[in-house]
C-alpha cells in the first residue's frame, strides 16, 4: 500500500427510510467535489465497487432509488474505492449500510461481545479455510467445520437472488453457486483460529462462516445462552456488528421528517460502545432533509452562492454552509424555534441531547474519552449542537437549486423550471460536480480531518464557523 494512502472504514447506521442510501450517494459525490477519483481495484478486492453501489441502489427505469431491505450482510454489501488526488495522496475507502436494527436489543449486544471472545480463543483445528476459484480468476474463500468436510455430499439447490440477498445460505445453495459458477478448489486447505476468521471476516463468505459456526456450536463453551437464541438474536446481525468493531467511522443518520429522533439510536450505539474494547471510531450525526429547512432562504443562499463566483468550489460551498449554520444556532435556542419553526429545532435539539438524558452529545464523549481526546465541548450545553453534527440534503443541485420529491415517485427528485423537468439523479450522474453536496460536503471534510488526511488546501480555508463542528477541544 501506497505509503501516502489511508484505509477509512465507514458504518453509516439508521432506521429504514432515513436516508441512509442517498447519503452514501452523497458521499461519494463528495468525494469528487474534492478532487479524487477512482483507481482500478484489484481482481481480489472484497468489495463492491462504487459503480456496483449505484446500479444496486438505483432503478434505471424511474430514476429513484431503491429502498434499503433487511438483508443478509456480507463483504459484497460493502461498496468501497480506491481513490487518488491530484497531490497524490490515496484513499481505501470502503462504506456499510447498517440497519438500526442491530443495536436495538442490548442483551443481544452483550452476547455478542461474548461469541466474539469465545470465537477469538479457539485455537487451528476446529475451522479450516478452503478456497475456489472461476475461471475468471474470482475467488471465494470458505470456512468449513473440518478437514474432511465435503461439498459435494450436499445436493446442488439452486436459490434465487432475492432469496439469497434476504438470508444467509445453507451448504445445498453455496454448493450449487460453486458448481453453477464452474469454482473448483485450489490448494491445501488451512487449518485456522477463531481470530483468523474474524480479523479477516471481510474475505470470507459469510454465510459458510455461520454454517461452521453452528456446527461446531457444542465445542464453543461458556456461552450463556442456547443456539436458538444466537440465531434468533446474534447471529443475523453478526457480520454488521464485527464491522464496527473495525470502522474508523460511525454516522448516526436521523430524517428530519420522521417522528423519531436520533437520541434512541445514539443511546442503543453508546451501549455497544460501552462494551467495546480498542480504539473506539469517531461519531457523527447526520440530519438528513436539511433541505426541509430552508424554504425561503433558499433563494438568499442562491444569491449569496452567485456572489462567490471566482472563488474555489469547496470554499464557496463552505461559506454558504457556513451561513446556513450561522442563523440555524440561534433559531435552536429560541422558544419558538425561530425561522426553522418549533417543531423541528425540537427534533433537533432532542437528537442531539441536552442535558442529562442519553443523545448524540453522550455518545460523542464516549467516543472522545475512549480515544483519549478532550470532551469539554460536547460535554457543554450552552450550544444547542455539539461538533461533529450535519445537516444534510441530497436533491440540491450546484447552483443551489432545491429539487422537489416527484409526487408519483417519493424516491427520486425533480425540477420544474418552466421551461424543462429535468431529474436530479440524471443531472449529477451526468457530471458529478453538479451535486452541491450540501452538508455531506462538510461531513466528509470532518471524517478526513479526524483521519489526519484532509487536504491541505482545504484545511486552510475552512471558516470559523465550520471549525466548531471539525473540533475535538
Amino acid at each position: 500500500m501506497n505509503p501516502l494512502s489511508k484505509q477509512l472504514s465507514i458504518a453509516v447506521i439508521g432506521a429504514p427510510s432515513c436516508g441512509k442510501s442517498y447519503l452514501l450517494f452523497d458521499l461519494i459525490h463528495a468525494f469528487h467535489v474534492l478532487g479524487y477519483r477512482p483507481k482500478e481495484l484489484p481482481l481480489d478486492y472484497p468489495y463492491s465497487s462504487f459503480g456496483t453501489f449505484f446500479y444496486d441502489t438505483f432503478n434505471a427505469d424511474t430514476g429513484g432509488m431503491r429502498g434499503t431491505e433487511v438483508y443478509a450482510c456480507r463483504p459484497e454489501n460493502h461498496y468501497g474505492a480506491h481513490l487518488s488526488n491530484r497531490r497524490g495522496r490515496d484513499l481505501w475507502v470502503n462504506f456499510l449500510n447498517i440497519p438500526g436494527e442491530a443495536f436495538k436489543n442490548l442483551e443481544a449486544i452483550k452476547n455478542f461481545f461474548v461469541l466474539k471472545d469465545r470465537i477469538e480463543h479457539i485455537k487451528p483445528g476446529l475451522f479450516w479455510l478452503v478456497r475456489y476459484e472461476a475461471p475468471s480468476g474470482h475467488e471465494l474463500k470458505l470456512i468449513v467445520p473440518s478437514q474432511g468436510f465435503n461439498l459435494d455430499s450436499y445436493p446442488a439447490v439452486s436459490i434465487n437472488s432475492w432469496a439469497r440477498h434476504v438470508d444467509y445460505m445453507q451448504w445445498e445453495y453455496i454448493s450449487a453457486l460453486i458448481s453453477t459458477g464452474d469454482y473448483h478448489e485450489q490448494g491445501r486447505r488451512k487449518s485456522v483460529s477463531g481470530k483468523y476468521i474474524l480479523s479477516h471476516l471481510n474475505e470470507l463468505m459469510t454465510d459458510s462462516v455461520l454454517l461452521s459456526l453452528k456446527a461446531v456450536w457444542p465445542m464453543i463453551t461458556g456461552l450463556p445462552e442456547d443456539l436458538d437464541y444466537y440465531e434468533e438474536n446474534v447471529l443475523k446481525h453478526f457480520y454488521p456488528l464485527c464491522y464496527c468493531q473495525n470502522a474508523t467511522d460511525m454516522i448516526i443518520c436521523d430524517n428530519l421528517s420522521a417522528q423519531e429522533s436520533a437520541a434512541v439510536l445514539s443511546q442503543e450505539v453508546g451501549h455497544y460502545l460501552d462494551t467495546f474494547t480498542g480504539h473506539a471510531p469517531n461519531v457523527y450525526l447526520a440530519f438528513r432533509n436539511a433541505d426541509m429547512l430552508l424554504g425561503e432562504k433558499a433563494g438568499d443562499y442562491k444569491k449569496a452562492l452567485a456572489a462567490t463566483i471566482g472563488q474555489g468550489e469547496v470554499s464557496r460551498r463552505n461559506r454558504i454552509y457556513t451561513t446556513f449554520l450561522a442563523e440555524l444556532m440561534p433559531a435552536l435556542d429560541a422558544d419558538d424555534g425561530g425561522w426553522i419553526g418549533k417543531e423541528k429545532a425540537e427534533h433537533i435539539v432532542l437528537g442531539v441531547g441536552r442535558g442529562m438524558g442519553f443523545a448524540f452529545r453522550e455518545l460523542l464523549n464516549k467516543s472522545l474519552v475512549r480515544n483519549q481526546r478532550p470532551a469539554s465541548i460536547a460535554a457543554d450545553t450552552a450550544k444547542p449542537l455539539t461538533p461533529h453534527v450535519f445537516f444534510t440534503a441530497t436533491p440540491i443541485d450546484s447552483g443551489l437549486a432545491v429539487y422537489q420529491n416527484d409526487p408519483g415517485d417519493v424516491t427520486r427528485f425533480y425540477l420544474d423550471n418552466g421551461k424543462i423537468i429535468k431529474s436530479f439523479v440524471r443531472e449529477t450522474s451526468h457530471d458529478m460536480a453538479q451535486h452541491f453536496c450540501w452538508g455531506s460536503l462538510q461531513l466528509l471534510i470532518d471524517i478526513l480531518t479526524q483521519n489526519a488526511c484532509v487536504p491541505t488546501n482545504i484545511k486552510a480555508d475552512i471558516p470559523e464557523t465550520l471549525n466548531y463542528f471539525f473540533s475535538n477541544q
